[in-house]
């Protein structure tokens, strides 16, 4: 009985390799990872001032809101009722007031929170959501802009419009020292393409 590799009967040796028909290759070097730089200081300053312009705006629009801030209360809440009178004839009354304050609570923590993750992406150096940053934070500092003139020339401004006054300016300060640091040349190389 021949003796085989496994130590038992019925298994046959393990065949020697083959030589390959076109010889042997060295083999391929690892896959190198494009090494991405460090994020600049440039991009780091960029989204904390847009984080700040999130905040500085949250707190303008809720204090202007709670206040009575007459630009706040230009945003109004039409509600609807219905009563059918004894006689038949539906009267319908509306009634035109101030946005609740839960229901703008809550509008103004989306936007806010929506607004404060796109930042996110240009703080991990995402690209779509550098441009998608600069465009609508250059509608949203306008709509700021004119609400701001609308605060300060109010005839009778109360507490409401001046503390709006006082945090829009921080937004627009914020706002435009976020362009002008998350295009500068040396924060150009920490965007990718990312999905």
């Amino acid at each position: 009985m021949s003796e085989t590799q496994g130590g038992g009967e019925g298994f046959s040796p393990v065949p020697p390799p083959q030589p390959q028909p076109y010889g042997q290759f060295p083999a391929a070097p690892p896959y190198a990872q494009p090494v991405r730089p460090e994020r600049p200081a440039t991009v780091r300053l960029a989204a904390f001032a847009w984080w700040g312009a999130v905040a500085c705006w949250f707190l303008g629009s809720l204090l202007s809101q709670l206040l009575g801030g007459h630009v706040a209360g230009t945003v109004r809440f039409t509600s609807s009722r219905s009563v059918r009178l004894p006689d038949g004839t539906v009267l319908t009354q509306s009634t035109n007031s101030l946005l609740p304050t839960p229901v703008a609570v809550v509008a103004f923590l989306v936007l806010g929170g929506l607004w404060a993750l796109l930042v996110y992406g240009v703080y991990r150096g995402v690209n779509w959501t550098r441009i998608l940053l600069a465009v609508l934070g250059a509608l949203g500092t306008l709509n700021v802009l004119v609400q701001l003139l609308s605060a300060l020339t109010t005839e009778e401004q109360n507490t409401g419009d001046i503390l709006q006054v006082v945090f829009f300016l921080a937004v627009v300060v914020l706002s435009i020292t976020g362009f002008v640091r998350m295009f500068r040349a040396d924060a150009s190389p920490f965007f990718v393409r990312r999905r």
